[in-house]
């Protein structure tokens, strides 16, 4: 018996090719072909690179790092799954000659295949941030999507996972996963939208864009989210994972005979119920679960299809009896897409994207704010999209690629919302107030809208990449005249050396306002106009050889057309903020945004140390007929930094911010014409891996706001007993998060 398979296992290496002296190159080509999906840049891997010992055909990935370890390269995890060949900071004595061996990386990502070259060339800047940040950079309530706000060019008062982009609104954000929009993506919308309905535990990277973006995004006119769904990367993954803010189960992996399979299961429930249960049982309940179903199947390379199901479900009833507030709601948020991928040749792609939405909110609201403002509200809000997306990527010579598409939605909402308020005298003189306001809606709008772009992009020389695009949009709502836009937007990418690189961009950027967001809170039945940004933006990064690299950007935006927006003057940090008496409506014809953005960073997620340290000046002004006057989250100066250190089984990591206080109004007067006093803040995470019979555990203490800094956001007017029998008005200070500790673990097997 025994014999028998020693001699099968020698005829069977007897007929494998013997792949040592294989140039490295078409090794590399080799795998990507199998599905491994390695990128690699020509730069890095040189035509006369082999391979120096007999890979093991049964474990590919993990010969890799021995094949490739002689040319001081080895491979990391990059974005959807990937592997990406980098060079080694620490390379073991090479073979190859010296001056190949210190040939630096190029900033860019850029394989041999001609469609695949062009497409990691893009010439728009923007920032991919991989899952395993969060597990090593401080983000409360273990929410990727939060390491956005670690870079410069964003703003947020550190409640919500939602952020401003370079001055822009907190709803001017376009959110992707998976390919697929999200209309709702944040559990506790209206409660300063804690969390993302997505599993940070089921994503592989974050694709951040903050300007000058491709034309195939469009609807948002300050950002892009694109979040990537993760991919196994062995035959079965599992986590478990319990910390103060969430319980959260993953399970992923690969099947089939030949691994054409894959599949992931994620489910979460926050845990924020259970701890005001603790600290306050008194205030309420805020409940938040969500579940991700994936189901993949590779069919050759005309069809790689998988069927998908993101369903998120919030319940939430809070009281806050020292302003005689409370509000308790219910939202549903159900996704299911098909997608499929096809590669049709070497240099033609595309991707299709069938998706239905269904979203439901339903929300009630009371204040009884004494001296001031007596009201209610009831409101529920139902939405459904059916939705066709595709698109095409087409490189029919080494330095062209052209990239089109088309979207197409069709969209139904219901609004059913009543409301009434009473302010009382003299408060009902100031601001834009009344003394009674009575609202009753029943609409139904239905409509469709529809996209278009193309985009050429084009390498004339080695060290210039051009991009020219145009995209057409169109909304058809009833309701609301036909509108159209055309958004014409260049950039372009100059690298000077192997180290250095200049990008330019401009273009145009238009926000229609969704059938879903329909301002009838406050008073609106009819929809706007699109509003349009046009952006110019200008970046230049530089390697230097001692591992550090600095990012430069300069920007404006000019908004135009925009739509009227409604804010709390006073303070943001309330249940039914449509209530209360500090409610404006802000008509701004236009409104400027610039700034200059400088980061130094050094090494990244799969170092053992890595740091940055990053300053923006930017200021944002809406143009109204009172004047320039500040937006609400204007900062002129803001610094922010970080440090991790991985020790062993330890790691050790610091993030902070200090920014120009947020602009204040007071009573007595202008708006927004004096401010809050400097925010600053530090966050310090320390984990330990612990290594399992079956498995690996990490426990993880997190602190939000270390020293328990009290960062005001808000001004809290209220009226109190004085002698007499009169009142006298009272004015204190709210703040922002206090210090925030969260204990937890993951277990991995």
């Amino acid at each position: 018996m025994a014999l028998a398979a020693c001699c099968s296992l020698q005829n069977a290496l007897a007929e494998a090719p013997l792949l040592k002296g294989m140039p490295l190159d078409a090794y590399l080509e080799s795998l990507t072909a199998d599905g491994l999906r390695i990128i690699f840049s020509s730069d890095l891997v040189s035509a006369d690179q082999v391979l120096l010992e007999e890979p093991n055909p049964a474990d590919p990935k993990s010969s890799l790092a021995r094949i490739l370890r002689p040319y001081g390269l080895k491979v990391i995890d990059g974005p959807s799954g990937s592997l990406l060949v980098v060079r080694d900071e620490l390379p073991a004595e090479t073979t190859e000659p010296a001056s190949s061996a210190e040939r630096p990386p190029l900033p860019e990502i850029i394989v041999t295949s001609s469609l695949h070259r062009l497409h990691y060339a893009e010439s728009g800047s923007h920032t991919y941030l991989e899952r395993e940040l969060s597990t090593r950079i401080p983000a409360a309530a273990e929410e990727a999507v939060r390491l956005t706000n670690r870079l410069p060019g964003t703003a947020s008062g550190g409640i919500s996972s939602r952020n401003h982009i370079r001055g822009g609104e907190v709803n001017e954000v376009l959110f992707l996963f998976d390919g697929l929009r999200l209309y709702e993506p944040y559990h506790l919308k209206d409660f300063q939208s804690v969390a993302s309905i997505v599993n940070a535990s089921a994503i592989s990277g974050v694709d951040f864009y903050t300007g000058g973006y491709p034309v195939r995004y469009g609807d948002r006119m300050s950002g892009v989210m694109n979040v990537t769904l993760r991919e196994p990367t062995a035959q079965t993954e599992t986590e478990l994972a319990l910390s103060f803010f969430n319980t959260s189960v993953l399970s992923l992996g690969r099947f089939g005979s030949n691994d054409e399979g894959d599949w992931l299961v994620a489910a979460r429930r926050g845990n924020l119920d259970l701890i005001v249960d603790v600290i306050d049982p008194d205030y309420g309940s805020p409940d938040y679960q969500d579940l991700m179903l994936h189901f993949g199947w590779d069919f050759g390379p005309l069809a790689k299809l998988s069927v998908n199901v993101l369903a998120a479900h919030d319940k939430i009833s809070l009281t806050d009896t020292d302003v005689g507030e409370a509000a308790s709601a219910n939202y549903d948020n159900k996704m299911f897409w098909l997608k499929w991928n096809a590669n049709w040749s070497d240099v033609l792609q595309s991707e299709t994207i069938v998706s239905l939405s269904d979203v439901s909110d339903d929300r009630t609201g009371s204040l009884d704010k004494s001296g001031f403002v007596f009201a209610f509200l009831n409101e529920t809000r139902e939405f459904k999209a059916f939705e066709i997306q595709q698109d095409w990527t087409f490189a029919p010579a080494e330095r062209w690629m052209l990239g089109f598409g088309f979207r197409g939605r069709r969209q139904t909402a219901e609004y059913r919302h009543n409301s009434a308020k009473t302010v009382l005298a003299p408060f009902d003189q100031l601001l834009d107030n009344e003394p009674f306001v009575a609202l009753d809606f029943d609409l139904s709008p239905e409509g469709a809208q529809y996209a278009a772009y193309a985009e050429v992009r084009w390498q004339p020389i080695e060290k210039l990449v051009v991009d020219l695009g145009l995209r057409w949009d169109q909304q058809t709502y009833t309701m609301s005249m036909n509108d159209n836009q055309y958004s014409p937007r260049v950039s372009v990418l100059f690298r000077s050396s192997e180290k250095s690189e200049i990008r330019l961009g401009f273009g145009q950027f238009y926000q229609a306002q969704e059938i879903n967001e329909l301002q009838v809170s406050d008073g609106r039945a009819s929809f706007y106009p699109a509003q349009r940004a046009k952006h110019v933006v200008a970046n230049f990064k530089r390697s230097f050889d001692f591992g550090v690299d600095l990012d430069v950007s300069m920007y404006r935006k000019a908004f135009r057309t925009l739509r009227p927006r409604f804010e709390n003057v006073f303070n943001t940090l309330t249940l039914v903020p449509e209530l209360q008496f500090d409610r404006v409506r802000i008509d701004a014809f236009q409104a400027e945004s610039r700034g200059i953005e400088l980061m130094a960073s050094h090494g990244s997620g799969g170092d053992s140390l890595f740091w940055w340290l990053g300053y923006a000046w930017s200021e944002v002004e809406d143009s109204t007929a009172n004047g320039k006057i500040k937006r609400s989250w204007d900062q002129t100066h803001t610094g922010k930094l970080g440090i991790s250190w991985r020790w062993g089984s330890w790691n050790i990591s610091a993030a902070g911010e200090v920014h120009t206080g947020w602009p204040r109004t007071l009573l007595t007067t202008e708006r927004n014409s004096s401010r809050y006093s400097v925010f600053h803040t530090l966050d310090a995470r320390v984990s330990r891996d612990f290594d399992l019979p079956r498995g690996s555990l990490t426990a993880f203490l997190e602190i939000t706001n270390l020293y328990d800094r009290q960062n005001p956001c808000c001004t809290e007017y209220s009226l109190q007993a004085g002698p007499g029998g009169t009142s006298e008005l009272a004015v204190r200070e709210r703040h922002w998060l206090p210090i925030v500790p969260s204990l937890g673990a993951v277990w991995r097997f």
